[in-house]
C-alpha cells in the first residue's frame, strides 16, 4: 500500500502536487492563524482527492485563537478521516493519530495500541528532527519515551518547518513532512511516499 505523507501546508493545500497514492496522511495545521476559511477550503479540497483513505490531525493553527477551541469540531466529510488520540486500521494497518494539544505546554503522551504501525503526531519526537533554525530542540520528551516503547515502522509529524526531511532507525522511519515555509508564505517542501 502507497502512502503520500504531508504537513504543515496553512492554507496553502492547493499549491500541493500530490503523487499518486493508495492514503494521504496529514500531520496538522491545515490553517494558519486560525483562518477558518482555510479549514473550509481544505475540507473540500482533501474530500475531492483521489485517494482511497484520506487521514489528517489537529495541529497548533488549527484553534479560535480567541476562543481556543478547535476549528474541527465540525462534521468531516465523507472519506476523510480525523484522527485526535483515536485510530484507523486500513486494509490491516493500524494507524493512531494524536492531535496537538489544547493545553500547549502538555508533555503527557498516553501509551499507544501496541499493535499499531503508523503513528500521526503534529509535534515531533525529542532530539528527532526537531531543530529550529536557531538550532534549539523543540521536540517532546515524552513523545519519544512512547515512540521508544511502541517502535512503529513508521512516526509522521510536522510542526518544526525548519527540520523537514526523514530518517530511518533501525525500527522506524521518522518523517518530518512540513512543507510550508512561513517566510516565503509558499509551499517549498516535497510530499514523501512511503510503502507498507
Amino acid at each position: 500500500m502507497k502512502f503520500v505523507a504531508i504537513s504543515d501546508t496553512h492554507g496553502c493545500h492547493r499549491q500541493l502536487d500530490l503523487p499518486q497514492g493508495d492514503v494521504l496522511l496529514h500531520a496538522g495545521d491545515v490553517c494558519d492563524q486560525g483562518n477558518k476559511s482555510h479549514i473550509d477550503d481544505f475540507l473540500k479540497w482533501i474530500s475531492d482527492l483521489d485517494f482511497k483513505y484520506k487521514i489528517f490531525l489537529r495541529g497548533n493553527h488549527d484553534i479560535d485563537l480567541t476562543t481556543k477551541k478547535s476549528l474541527l469540531d465540525i462534521e468531516i466529510p465523507e472519506g476523510v478521516h480525523l484522527l485526535d488520540n483515536s485510530g484507523i486500521t486500513i486494509e490491516g494497518i493500524p494507524i493512531w493519530g494524536v492531535s496537538f494539544p489544547m493545553n500547549w505546554y502538555d508533555d503527557t503522551w498516553k501509551p499507544f495500541p501496541q499493535n499499531t504501525k503508523i503513528l500521526i503526531t503534529h509535534q515531533p519526537p525529542h532530539g528527532i528532527l526537531d531543530l529550529t533554525p536557531n538550532h534549539i530542540s523543540r521536540g517532546q520528551k515524552g513523545l519519544l519515551e512512547q515512540v521508544q516503547i511502541l517502535k512503529p515502522k513508521v512516526h509522521l509529524f510536522g510542526h518544526i518547518h525548519a527540520s523537514y526531511g526523514q530518517l530511518q532507525t533501525d525500527e522506524t522511519l521518522y518523517i518530518n513532512a512540513s512543507a510550508y515555509k512561513a517566510s516565503e508564505q509558499k509551499i517549498v517542501n516535497e510530499p514523501f511516499v512511503f510503502e507498507i
